[in-house]
């Protein structure tokens, strides 16, 4: 089990910085990672990391084929509205999940409710490139921190990684939002030159 979770600590460091970097190649990494994290949920009975690392596989994929198109690939911000749209899939997603979880043997079915629904949308918003992916794992990111250090056979590595993609996040935040007002500048720019 330690070399899924180291696997996934070098896959998910690598995909990170990657991603960071606004770099179409973080999706072979994110991948890789969400392979050894699917396997690893499944055998820590976190059945709602098991569910979302398995829809994660597929945009994964997703991401890999949309980030191609440049079109697509730029950053933006979500607008009001699909910010009160998505904080309530996470909270009314949780509370199903929760429901759901409660019936199975998952240590900490809360937790690993909300991390699962966040990170979904999560990665949802980051397929899509929206800035606000980075707000949402943020505070995800805090809570698998709090999640993998309560297990039982607590998940260090993976606890570390949460930590320092949580500063990632931060980072990525400032990054992405630096080259979508660069969009904006260069747009400006070509607007007053013709």
């Amino acid at each position: 089990m330690i070399s899924l979770e180291i696997g996934a600590t070098i896959f998910g460091l690598l995909q990170g910085i990657l991603v960071l970097l606004n770099k179409r190649s973080n999706w072979i990494f994110y991948i890789a990672q969400i392979i050894c994290l699917l396997i690893f949920s499944y055998l820590n009975k976190l059945y709602g990391d098991v569910l979302s690392n398995s829809i994660y596989f597929v945009f994964g994929i997703i991401g890999w084929f949309l980030w191609k198109n440049e079109d697509i690939a730029l950053i933006s911000a979500c607008s009001s509205k699909e910010r009160l749209v998505y904080s309530s899939i996470i909270v009314f997603g949780t509370i199903i999940m929760f429901i759901l979880l409660s019936k199975t043997q998952d240590p900490l079915p809360l937790i690993d409710s909300f991390t699962s629904v966040s990170s979904f949308i999560a990665t949802y918003y980051m397929v899509r490139k929206k800035l606000d992916t980075w707000i949402i794992w943020f505070v995800n990111d805090i809570c698998y921190v709090v999640q993998y250090g309560l297990l039982e056979n607590q998940a260090v590595y993976l606890m570390g990684l949460n930590i320092v993609w949580t500063a990632m996040a931060v980072a990525s935040f400032f990054n992405w939002l630096k080259i979508m007002k660069g969009y904006k500048n260069e747009k400006n720019i070509f607007c007053r030159q013709v």
